[in-house]
């Protein structure tokens, strides 16, 4: 996989030039702005970062994760993304345009993981089983799930008015909230998605302790997203895209995901770093910007052929250094 099929420079530069100018309309007042303990450990010991776009990062002086603080409150946040322009971008040129690469290059293999980890368990799939993806978005991953013919029902969490209405035309379920705010609603899933949400949120260990509110004894939940610990982010630091106020706030280590997964009360059956773009983004970025200043050794990977940038990622891959994580854990 090349970074270009999913993320196409010239759209996604636009989505930032429009993230910035929002930052600008929603965020210049940062008078109500909220100090935040690691959300990975709850260590409230942070040690400077670095400031982005007018947003100050933290490190964590225990577990080493980088998180936003202060962070707007909620209310700030409710207004960005329901009124922002590059909100609306996302889901209405983004996403759109992209759709179709991501679903062969992401959103299928990521179904095929589903079904590997139901046949498994045999308990999660087949009679009174229920399948349901938090952030559904244009529901593809639902699409791909259903196919599978695996699951007795597919539901999406969806909070978004535009995109849950999207998913609803396509035939499913959708819950319309966040999964923070669906305490009381029927549900109760064998098998869980949430695929590059928690980066977002403002308290990922209530996102996870709502996550595991509505799965089922015994059912497992998957998610996917950005870790500090992983490659292009330490070398690009703060000329990283990924690391990008006010959308991703919440970068965690290797080690504190595991420290937020133990504090949920779920159990980890496994955390890996399956990606593949690593040495594509660092290289893609230099190529961009040719006055970025980066460590001589990476510099030197991305300089290499093809085969040595492919076996670097592999090991990046295979060591748990890729900045793409995915994390499994189950319902005790």
């Amino acid at each position: 996989m090349k970074e270009s099929e999913i993320r196409p420079q010239k759209l996604f530069n636009r989505y930032l030039e429009l993230a910035k100018k929002d930052n600008e309309k929603f965020f210049s007042d940062q008078s109500s702005f909220i100090e935040t303990p690691c959300p990975s450990c709850g260590n409230e010991k942070q040690i400077p970062g670095f400031e982005k776009h007018g947003f100050t990062y933290a490190l964590c002086s225990d577990c080493g994760s980088l998180y936003l603080s202060p962070r707007p409150p909620v209310d700030m946040y409710d207004s960005y993304y329901h009124e922002a322009e590059s909100v609306n971008f996302w889901s209405t040129h983004f996403y759109k345009e992209t759709a179709e690469a991501r679903r062969q290059k992401i959103y299928r293999p990521r179904a095929q993981i589903v079904a590997k980890l139901a046949g498994q368990s045999g308990h999660l799939s087949g009679n009174n089983s229920l399948f349901a993806d938090i952030g559904a978005g244009y529901g593809l991953i639902l699409e791909e799930v259903e196919n599978l013919r695996l699951f007795d029902r597919i539901v999406g969490i969806e909070p978004s008015a535009k995109m849950a209405q999207i998913c609803r035309d396509r035939g499913f379920d959708v819950i319309q909230k966040y999964i923070e705010d669906t305490e009381g609603v029927n549900i109760d899933a064998t098998f869980l998605t949430a695929f590059e949400v928690i980066e977002h949120v403002l308290d990922p260990l209530v996102f996870l302790l709502s996550a595991k509110r509505i799965l089922r004894h015994g059912g497992l939940l998957m998610f996917t997203t950005l870790t500090v610990s992983g490659f292009d982010i330490q070398v690009l630091w703060e000329n990283s895209k990924s690391v990008y106020p006010p959308h991703h706030i919440n970068l965690l280590s290797i080690e504190g995901f595991r420290r937020l997964i133990e504090r949920s009360g779920l159990e980890l059956t496994s955390l890996t770093t399956p990606g593949e773009l690593d040495v594509d983004i660092v290289r893609n970025i230099c190529l961009e910007k040719s006055d970025i200043d980066i460590p001589r050794f990476a510099v030197s990977i991305i300089n290499a052929s093809e085969l040595v940038r492919s076996n670097y990622q592999n090991f990046l891959k295979a060591n748990n250094f890729s900045s793409h994580v995915q994390i499994i854990a189950r319902r005790l």
